[in-house]
């Protein structure tokens, strides 16, 4: 199994649905959960480095949030209640199990791209992070179905209380629940919207196959910088992030007249602003982080987000064609953003596509 395997694989996630034991309104898969949680990963590292100085690496950490999801491309979903019990009875067959996940992952290497391990001063924000978007996909669906989300929120309410002792977690909460609030609409956005899909993925399921795939090509092009790499990550995280106000604004319609996607961008920039202005601790730490959103594919960085962002519609076109799905849309998007991966000149892209070409054709 080779890397294209491995990112194919990833999209696995975007199947795999939580509380799938409960009736929901709103259906969060492991994708968007983990989506979320980087999100919130990368406001909270930046707000404790910005205003408290704290000297967290972002990539290390949010390398170790995808590590630490690796294992869900084989093992689905197990619930929180049900592994407690498991950890319970026998702390080390659970131990064992993840072991022989790793190890079968491991065949595709990219695992070992992404090994790492949080900051020993992060860990604890990272498990609070985790808590505070469980808790949010409970609460939408506790909403309309209390009988089966009481028990489950009441508990995650209290896990929550048990890190409430975490410095500045006060402040820091509150930007957390603010960015939460809005990341959530990109839960149920749909990409292709107007077209039929055997196997769907939201705008933020989207976005972190693009921080992992942008990860990854950062490492197949064999750099070393490790700014470079933390750019790469803020800007692949942020790049969607404006649909969250506009929608999902699509390539060709954008591109339909001259001088309508500047006005787009436009747009995008006085909404970002106004809902920055409502919450004034949130603008403060996203003057840093604000450009990433609006360009993400500038400098050099960007050649990296973009070539991911294209990767992955490349990806989604690959699995309905896969999965059977007969529409023209799919299989010309695939040829058309095949020609587009090869203009960026990386080495390692060329096996990629013939690889994900394999998989879908063969």
């Amino acid at each position: 199994m080779g890397i294209g395997k491995s990112l194919f694989d990833l999209t696995n996630l975007f199947t795999i649905y939580r509380w799938n034991n409960r009736p929901a309104l709103v259906r969060f898969t492991e994708a968007d959960n983990v989506f979320h949680s980087l999100l919130l990963e990368l406001i909270a590292l930046e707000y404790l480095n910005q205003n408290h100085g704290y000297k967290l690496s972002i990539s290390k950490n949010i390398k170790a949030k995808l590590y630490k999801e690796l294992p869900k491309i084989i093992l689905s979903d197990v619930s929180l209640d049900t592994k407690k019990r498991i950890l319970k009875k026998d702390k080390s067959i659970w131990d064992k199990v993840l072991d022989k996940s790793y190890k079968e992952l491991k065949e595709g290497i990219v695992v070992d791209i992404f090994k790492s391990e949080y900051d020993e001063k992060f860990e604890k924000y990272s498990s609070f992070i985790d808590l505070m978007v469980a808790l949010k996909e409970i609460e939408v669906n506790y909403r309309v179905f209390p009988e089966y989300f009481s028990e489950p929120k009441t508990e995650t309410e209290n896990k929550i209380k048990e890190l409430r002792n975490l410095e500045y977690i006060d402040e820091l909460e509150n930007i957390l629940s603010y960015v939460l609030t809005t990341s959530t609409r990109m839960t149920t956005m749909y990409r292709w919207n107007k077209n039929h899909r055997n196997v769907r993925s939201s705008v933020s399921a989207h976005t972190f196959m693009v921080v992992s795939t942008a990860i990854v090509f950062y490492y197949l092009d064999n750099q070393k910088d490790e700014n470079l790499l933390n750019e790469i990550i803020i800007a692949s995280i942020l790049h969607d992030f404006p649909e969250a106000f506009t929608g999902d604004v699509i390539t060709p319609t954008k591109k339909k007249v001259e001088g309508l996607e500047e006005i787009i961008t436009d747009v995008e920039n006085e909404m970002i602003e106004e809902w920055l202005k409502k919450e004034k601790d949130t603008e403060e730490l996203f003057k840093n982080l604000k450009d990433y959103m609006i360009m993400p594919f500038e400098k050099e960085y960007g050649r990296y987000v973009r070539a991911a962002d294209l990767f992955n519609a490349f990806l989604e076109s690959a699995i309905e064609i896969k999965t059977g799905n007969s529409q023209n849309l799919f299989r010309e998007a695939f040829f058309s953003i095949k020609k587009e991966l090869k203009r960026f000149n990386f080495d390692f892209m060329y096996d990629l596509i013939d690889e994900i070409e394999k998989i879908t054709f063969f």
